[in-house]
């Protein structure tokens, strides 16, 4: 999202992952234009500061478990891990900024983006500055080898519609439950990413952590939308899927594949992998030797 300096996406809906996003860059600003059709978490470490904001009608996003609703706006920080979910279908354009720019658009808040602990604001703009926001960013995404005077114009309409959207007086003020949530969440993540098929039990990750087993299911819960047992299961199961696509039929059994990412019983594997994915673990395997590397992408696994 919105310029990563890398991602990590888990789809939590049943069915083929589509996406589609333009990039596009104008002078200082990089603007991107997106479209996602299932639910998914991911994990995202931002190289720019900027914003994120629905462009058509659909489900609410959440960033960082905080909600975006369609009249509103996300201002987030450069330099953390966030995580960004998408409950169902979802329009969504962004702009960012470097932190050096991004610090004079905001300059007169009291409390900047820039220097907060949690690292995003929701933010409830003015209708009509919102408006004009999205009718600039769409223009952008249909504008292609503009010429200079109307590109630099351009950069500059888009920068004082960023500004008018995050004015003062729409911050919503940051909630330290949600920022406890979100270290909880971090930690979490960074755990896993250690030991991606390690044989963990939720004690034994709230313990690591130091937080109780509650705090930890409501973190997940607020944070990924999830509990931390189905989060941690629709990520093994997705590596796994993915390990099967890559893998060569000829040397590579399904039992290799539960195994090494901690699935012991193969049979409940079977069964928990097709009501995931709607196949079974050995049809994605024989298919691996016919699918193409690019049509691997659209596959609903960690990517």
């Amino acid at each position: 999202m919105i310029r990563p300096s890398g991602s990590k996406l888990l789809v939590t809906e049943r069915g083929r992952f589509e996406a589609r996003s333009t990039l596009i860059d104008i002078g200082g600003i990089y603007a991107q234009r997106g479209w996602e059709r299932l639910a998914r978490i991911a994990h995202v470490g931002m190289a720019r500061s900027g914003i994120l904001f629905h462009t058509a009608p659909g489900p609410s996003m959440f960033w960082d478990g905080a909600e975006i609703r369609q009249d509103q706006v996300v201002v987030v920080k450069s330099g953390l891990g966030h995580v960004s979910r998408l409950a169902g279908p979802t329009s969504w354009g962004a702009m960012t900024l470097t932190d050096e720019d991004m610090q004079a658009v905001n300059a007169t808040w009291p409390d900047s983006i820039l220097s907060s602990e949690g690292g995003c604001l929701v933010v409830t703009p003015p209708p009509v500055a919102l408006a004009r926001l999205r009718l600039l960013h769409a223009c952008a995404g249909q504008v292609a080898d503009t010429n200079q005077a109307f590109a630099l114009w351009l950069e500059d309409a888009l920068t004082q519609a960023m500004a008018a959207v995050i004015g003062i007086n729409a911050i919503h003020s940051d909630s330290m439950a949600r920022q406890h949530h979100q270290m909880i969440v971090r930690r979490f993540q960074e755990l896993l990413e250690a030991q991606p098929a390690g044989p963990f039990h939720m004690q034994e990750i709230s313990g690591a952590i130091g937080v109780s087993s509650r705090t930890l299911r409501m973190a997940c819960q607020t944070q990924l939308g999830v509990s931390p047992t189905q989060y941690l299961l629709l990520r093994r199961m997705g590596m796994a899927r993915r390990a099967l696509r890559e893998a060569d039929p000829g040397v590579t059994r399904v039992t290799d594949v539960a195994t090494e990412f901690g699935f012991l019983e193969l049979g409940r594997f079977a069964v928990k992998y097709r009501q995931i994915f709607g196949e079974t673990p050995s049809s994605t395997l024989k298919a691996a030797a016919v699918l193409r590397p690019e049509s691997m992408q659209a596959a609903y696994a960690l990517a």
